[in-house]
């Protein structure tokens, strides 16, 4: 189960964690040995949906917009995780319109803090 702020998320037709190393300034010395300042692993996490009711897509969005870290808590290879997280990307598309619009095709990104 995937839940962003405690609000429980269908399940996504896909979901990937990728698990990435961010690093801060590199410089080589003199020895032409790589100094990196300060290296840390990250998780970014993709979820995407077929289709989406349009209550929920809205809780989701507007929770999306309050631009703090969110709280996320879902299966990662190494077992259940909650980590804090920043959404870095977010897509839908209206499969449905003239009238009340349906959304298809809903993406998330989010990464880690």
């Amino acid at each position: 189960m995937i839940t962003i702020e405690h609000m429980s998320l269908p399940a996504p037709c896909a979901f990937s964690v990728e698990i990435v190393q961010r690093a801060g300034a590199e410089k080589y010395n003199t020895l032409g040995q790589k100094l990196i300042d300060g290296r840390r692993e990250k998780r970014l996490l993709r979820l995407s949906w077929v289709r989406m009711e349009k209550a929920l897509m809205a809780q989701l969005f507007a929770l999306l917009d309050e631009k703090a870290p969110l709280s996320v808590t879902f299966p990662d290879p190494s077992g259940p995780r909650t980590l804090f997280c920043y959404p870095t990307g977010r897509s839908a598309r209206v499969w449905q319109y003239p009238g009340e619009a349906a959304w298809a095709d809903v993406q998330l990104n989010l990464e880690e803090q």
